[in-house]
C-alpha cells in the first residue's frame, strides 16, 4: 500500500526506558568471555533496560505521554483519538488504548485503537494517526508505540537475550499543513521466522509449551518465548528493505543524498551498518543508538531519534527524514516526514 497525506503533522516525540538495566558483559561467566566480547561488538548493544516486575508497555508510553503533553501544553482533554502499538499489551482484553484513554484523561469521545504489531509498529502507528486525521475525524491523535520484550525472553536464549530491551514511546499526530508519504508491505509468508509459538488460540499454553527446548550453540527456548531465525531475519531486510527506499525517494522526489536521516529500525549495530553500506548511504544520516538499550521492537525508532534529537537537530538532519520499520509479521514500512518543527524530548526515566 502506498499513501501521501498532507493534512496531518507531528508536534512531538518522546521516549521512555525503565530505569533498571542490564550490561551484557556480566553474562560472561555463564556464556564466556571471548564469545560475549564478540555479541557485543557485532551487536553493539552493551546494555539493555529491563522492565521491573510489574511493568507494563502501557507504564512506560503514559510516562513518555505525560511527559510530552506538559512539554508541548497540551491538554489531554484536546485529543480525540488514541493509538497502541505493541506485542505486549496489559491483558488479553479490553484493549490497552483503552486503558490509556483513561489513565491519561482524553474524553470519552476519544476513539483508540490496538494494533498488534512489532518492529515496524511506529511507522503503521504513524500511518492509523495520519488517516484518521486525514479523514476528518480526529485532529489530535496520540500514538504510543512500544514493548518490553525481555518478558518474552527465555534466559537460556542468548541469540535474543543480549539483543532485546523494553521502551516505550509517545508521538502527538495533529492537524496541520504537511506532506507525508507511506509505503507499507506484508508478507505472512515469513511468521515462523519471529513469532512466540504458545499463547494464543492456535496453540494454548500447558505443560508441554513450557519446557525447555535445547537448540543450536546450546541455546535454550520454550514454545512460550520468543523464537527468532536472524539469518532469515537479515535475509529479508537485505532483501526488500533497499527497494521499499528506493520506490519513497522515487515518490517523494528527493535524492538519496538529501536525506538528513535513516530513521530506520534499531535491530543490531551489524544489520544497520550492513543495510548502510549496501544502499550505499552516508554513515551520518545512518544513526544507530543500541549501545545503551538494546532493541526496543516498535519503540526503536522514536526512541533513536530521542538520544540523537540534539545532533540531528544542530547538523539541520531533521526536515527530510525517512522512517522505516521491519520485522515481524513478516511486514516493511516506511515514510518521509519533516521533523524540523517536531518537538523531540530526551528519553524519560520510568
Amino acid at each position: 500500500m502506498n499513501s501521501k497525506f498532507t493534512k496531518s503533522v507531528i508536534r512531538g516525540i518522546a521516549s521512555s526506558i525503565p530505569s533498571d538495566f542490564f550490561d551484557l558483559s556480566s553474562l560472561s561467566l555463564l556464556y564466556g568471555t571471548e564469545d560475549v566480547k564478540k555479541i557485543i561488538a557485532s551487536t553493539g548493544v552493551e546494555q539493555i533496560r529491563v522492565a521491573k516486575e510489574g511493568q507494563c508497555t502501557s507504564d512506560l508510553c503514559v510516562a513518555a505521554a505525560e511527559g510530552l503533553l506538559s512539554k508541548l501544553e497540551v491538554n489531554p482533554s484536546t485529543i480525540d483519538g488514541i493509538v497502541f502499538v505493541s506485542q505486549s499489551p496489559d491483558y488479553k482484553m479490553p484493549a490497552t488504548s483503552v486503558l490509556l484513554q483513561h489513565r491519561l484523561g482524553l474524553p470519552t469521545t476519544a476513539v483508540a485503537f490496538d494494533i498488534n504489531y512489532g518492529c515496524s509498529g511506529f511507522v503503521y502507528g504513524l500511518y492509523q494517526a495520519s488517516m484518521l486525521i486525514e479523514a476528518g475525524g480526529c485532529e489530535r491523535v496520540l500514538v504510543c508505540v512500544g514493548d518490553t520484550s525481555t518478558k518474552m525472553v527465555h534466559p537460556g536464549d542468548r541469540s535474543v537475550r543480549m539483543v532485546f530491551g523494553d521502551g516505550g514511546s509517545a508521538t502527538l499526530v495533529e492537524k496541520g499543513e504537511s506532506l507525508s508519504r507511506f509505503i507499507l508491505r506484508t508478507d505472512g509468508s515469513g511468521a515462523e521466522h519471529l513469532i512466540i509459538p504458545a499463547g494464543g488460540s492456535r496453540k494454548p499454553i500447558s505443560e508441554e509449551t513450557s519446557l525447555p527446548i535445547e537448540i543450536e550453540d546450546g541455546n535454550i527456548r520454550n514454545e512460550e518465548t520468543l523464537r527468532m531465525n536472524g539469518m532469515e531475519i537479515m535475509s529479508f531486510v537485505l532483501r526488500e528493505i533497499p527497494s521499499m527506499i528506493d520506490e519513497l525517494l522515487h515518490e517523494t522526489g528527493w535524492k538519496k543524498e538529501e536525506v538528513g536521516t535513516y530513521a530506520f529500525h534499531q535491530a543490531n549495530k551489524f544489520m544497520l551498518e550492513y543495510l548502510r553500506k549496501k544502499m550505499k548511504l552516508p554513515k551520518n544520516s545512518v544513526p544507530i543508538a543500541v549501545s545503551k538499550v538494546g532493541n526496543t521492537g516498535p519503540a526503536s525508532i522514536p526512541l533513536m531519534l530521542s538520544i540523537k534529537q540534539q545532533e540531528l537537530a544542530e547538523n539541520g538532519q531533521l526536515q527530510k527524514v525517512i522512517c522505516c520499520g521491519f520485522g515481524v509479521g513478516l511486514s516493511w514500512a516506511s515514510c518521509s516526514l519533516d521533523l524540523s518543527s517536531t518537538l523531540i524530548l530526551d528519553p524519560i526515566e520510568a
